[in-house]
């Protein structure tokens, strides 16, 4: 199926019985009855309490904040939220050191929830969601853990960004590929057909990128980068097979020609992503890659599917990651009963509003974390989507670990296999030195931050 980005919205829109300027008259059906939180806000209706969210989104998603928070301040008419755009860590933290932080926040990434817990720049939440009606069993069982550290919930999910495989069907007809591949001996044949190249024996066109985001390939063949006390585990032998496998894949492809190919397709030399202008076959990226892609090829033919699983292991089917944007409760609050009423709000009602709204999930674009939307596929707005939604709720679905420093973890992970690809370095190497500098370092945060507890 073809989309453009304009067919597209208007489609969804008319499927919707919305025209195409119905976002304000929607939101404002959308007031009633929809939140069951009680403001506990030191603030009046003629005089509310002004408190701030910051969130890290900018630009167009960030402008599917404001119709939300306009509907929770009607309804809470004691206190008024104020939005923030643009604000990353680093800022967050500089306004805390000088007492002037935001009362919530929106993170860039899962990957920040862990560290900013250990520091105590964030507020736990078991306290709030124990004496709430919140039943965190609503969530995907991948997103709420990225939203945790030590077993504790630190973060609520608002959306997230899910991980499978992309291919462009119209090169599979043209190389006589019929579906996509299941398993990893046939993602290997389908991009050896795939793989073109020209009278100097560089590529024309990939059939794979050989890459995976979230270092997920530690996972797919039943392998992890930390156990379940949140221990660095980059040398669990499951895990350096899966990364063996990314390896020896970019190696099959030989390393040089794929990143004389991959600087030539994108970066400084083009504004064209490889996959979107049509020279790589297959790619495993998120969901939020796809208006890049209707962007710069309006008209491709292309599909996503699961990532494929090592053959004769089909308990590894569906493996995946997420990603995503935590909600949380500065240390800073000025109202810390109103700023959990607000993301408990967002993370549920908030975010069911922004599902159903279509110009307002227009602007977010990303996969619900909510298990009762994620399996209702008729109100994603492209098939594509709707895989993408039902998908994040796999039983192999996995986040990075929530671990203090995931950040420099996943990059010094990335570093490591980069270096087995380019150079003699064994992966079990590689990946020992990963063990040896991180290790430690987590396994003394996480006994301070147990012994802090008691």
């Amino acid at each position: 199926m073809h989309f453009t980005l304009i067919a597209l919205r208007r489609a969804w829109f008319a499927r919707a019985g919305l025209g195409a300027f119905a976002c304000g008259a929607l939101v404002a059906g959308a007031l009633s009855g929809c939140s069951s939180s009680q403001s506990s806000s030191t603030g009046t209706a003629a005089n509310p309490e002004q408190l701030t969210m910051a969130i890290a989104w900018t630009g167009t998603q960030a402008a599917g904040i404001p119709p939300l928070l306009k509907i929770y301040n009607q309804e809470h008419p004691n206190v008024h939220w104020n939005l923030v755009e643009n604000v990353n860590e680093q800022k967050l933290l500089a306004e805390e050191a000088a007492g002037d932080a935001p009362s919530v926040a929106m993170l860039d990434t899962t990957d920040l929830v862990a560290s900013m817990a250990t520091s105590g720049a964030i507020l736990p939440l078991q306290s709030y969601i124990s004496s709430s009606k919140l039943d965190v069993n609503e969530f995907t069982p991948a997103s709420l853990y990225s939203n945790s550290y030590l077993g504790a919930q630190y973060a609520l999910p608002f959306f997230e960004d899910t991980y499978a495989l992309y291919y462009n069907k119209t090169l599979f007809a043209k190389a006589g590929i019929a579906q996509p591949p299941t398993t990893l001996s046939e993602l290997a044949a389908d991009a050896g057909k795939l793989s073109i190249t020209g009278p100097d024996g560089q590529y024309t066109q990939l059939g794979f990128e050989p890459t995976m985001p979230k270092q997920l390939e530690g996972y797919m063949f039943g392998g992890n980068w930390a156990d379940a006390s949140g221990q660095v585990t980059a040398t669990n032998p499951l895990t350096v097979k899966g990364a063996q496998w990314i390896v020896d894949t970019e190696k099959q492809l030989d390393p040089s020609k794929v990143q004389r190919f991959m600087a030539g397709s994108s970066g400084a030399v083009s504004t064209l992503d490889p996959f979107a202008s049509g020279k790589v076959a297959m790619d495993v990226s998120g969901e939020w890659f796809m208006p890049t892609i209707l962007q710069q090829s309006p008209n491709m033919d292309f599909g996503v599917a699961p990532i494929p699983y090592p053959d004769g292991e089909p308990q590894y089917s569906g493996t995946g990651s997420v990603g995503g944007n935590p909600l949380v409760v500065l240390k800073g609050t000025q109202d810390a009963d109103a700023a959990w009423n607000l993301i408990d709000w967002l993370a549920t009602t908030g975010q069911e509003i922004a599902t159903k709204t279509p110009p307002v999930y227009h602007d977010i674009y990303s996969v619900p974390a909510l298990k009762s939307l994620v399996s209702n596929a008729q109100l994603a707005p492209t098939p594509q989507m709707a895989f993408f939604w039902q998908y994040s709720g796999g039983k192999n679905i996995h986040p990075f670990p929530p671990v203090p420093g995931a950040t420099t973890y996943l990059n010094a992970i990335t570093s490591a296999v980069q270096q087995a690809q380019l150079t003699p370095t064994s992966v079990s190497s590689a990946l020992q030195q990963v063990q040896s500098q991180y290790g430690p370092l987590v396994a003394g945060q996480i006994k301070s931050a147990q012994a802090q507890a008691h």
